[in-house]
């Protein structure tokens, strides 16, 4: 789960188990890795450490010196009102609460090994000293693991799980109760009257967690961090789907081969940002079950905006105004309109005005027009 630190280029004649160097062949244009496997221990731990020439440590859980700009080397050096702070936005899920425990436990056992490592007085090379220091030590990661427990164990207590985070949850509290009474089982056939009642006061305390699970209602996943761009993007992809579905078995027009040309370039950008919400300790199981729900919601939501008709109250394309109106059903006050332009019509036919009767008649025609 961790990212493994960047390899340095060292001398190829050093030839130090697990590490590499380039070569490059500048005439045929090759350039080559040459790879040392861990095949024996052919270095004293000094040398593997570093001996403060700069190469990767491998003797501890957490590869030294940290990548840069890694979560890992984020969480470790981060001071520790900073980390508070970050943690709840930084680990939203209690999956991936656990998960960036586990790398504070590695941690701890790293710097653990440095501190029997200086009680046996063999020094730390420069690399262990920087991050020995960096770090804060023992009781500053320590710290922050606690810290990280306290919210998980609020997390649990609010119900704020998904359902496989609760499943998962009850399948380690059953294992707990199961293993709970066959040690009071083992503890009475030895008559272990002290350690059968702390044993059962235990239990008790596993089962009353497993009521508190089983009563939780889950949650659903959270959405993904650019889950807004990837349903924008979706939209535009639904008529190129269905434009390259209803084009199979025929010759494509130049507009449509430029249509569908967009295609592969507006997936590739959504698995781009797919991957891009992945948080920095989320598992893979975790996030493809996010993943999963969220292209749910944006099939949906692209679906039915693919379904809507274009709006406009009935309006067809090159009508006017005038003829709108008259085409529009159910409208009380253009009927009457339409009663009383037809009247004046009528009234001037019956008229037959004299002298400029043909202006007059096509002003009253454009008076109706006007209603």
């Amino acid at each position: 789960m961790l990212q493994s630190s960047l390899f340095i280029f060292i001398n190829c004649e050093t030839r130090i188990p697990g590490c590499y160097k380039s070569q490059h062949d500048t005439g045929k244009n090759i350039f080559t890795i040459v790879v040392f496997p861990k095949l024996v221990d052919q270095a004293s731990p000094q040398d593997v450490a570093g001996g403060g020439r700069g190469e990767v440590s491998y003797e501890y859980p957490i590869p030294i010196p940290l990548s840069e700009g890694t979560p890992v080397q984020k969480i470790l050096l981060a001071s520790e009102d900073t980390f508070q702070k970050m943690a709840p936005s930084l680990c939203p899920t209690w999956s991936e609460k656990k998960m960036c425990s586990e790398v504070l436990k590695l941690a701890v056992e790293t710097l653990q090994s440095m501190d029997n490592k200086m009680m046996k007085g063999t020094p730390l090379s420069d690399i262990e000293n920087a991050f020995y220091d960096e770090t804060g030590g023992v009781s500053a990661i320590g710290n922050k693991a606690e810290c990280l427990k306290k919210l998980m164990h609020q997390q649990v207590e609010d119900g704020k799980l998904m359902q496989h985070e609760i499943d998962r949850l009850l399948s380690q509290v059953e294992e707990k109760i199961s293993n709970f009474d066959i040690d009071i089982d083992t503890a009475l056939n030895r008559s272990q009257e002290k350690k059968v009642a702390k044993l059962k006061a235990q239990r008790e305390k596993a089962v009353a967690r497993k009521q508190m699970l089983q009563g939780h209602s889950s949650l659903p996943p959270p959405k993904l961090k650019h889950e807004a761009q990837i349903l924008k993007l979706s939209k535009e992809l639904q008529p190129l789907l269905k434009l390259e579905s209803s084009t199979k078995g025929r010759l494509l027009s130049m507009k449509e081969t430029k249509q569908l040309a967009t295609k592969d370039e507006l997936q590739e950008e959504i698995s781009e940002l797919e991957e891009a919400s992945r948080g920095w300790f989320e598992d893979p199981d975790d996030f493809e079950v996010r993943l999963q729900a969220s292209r749910k919601k944006t099939a949906v939501a692209s679906k039915s905006v693919a379904k809507k008709k274009p709006s406009g109250g009935g309006k067809k394309p090159g009508t006017g105004s005038r003829s709108t109106a008259w085409l529009t059903p159910g409208s009380s006050g253009i009927a009457a309109k339409q009663a009383a332009a037809g009247k004046k019509a009528l009234a001037a036919k019956k008229a037959k005005p004299k002298g400029g009767g043909v202006f007059a008649a096509m002003m009253m025609d454009s008076d109706s027009d006007s209603d």
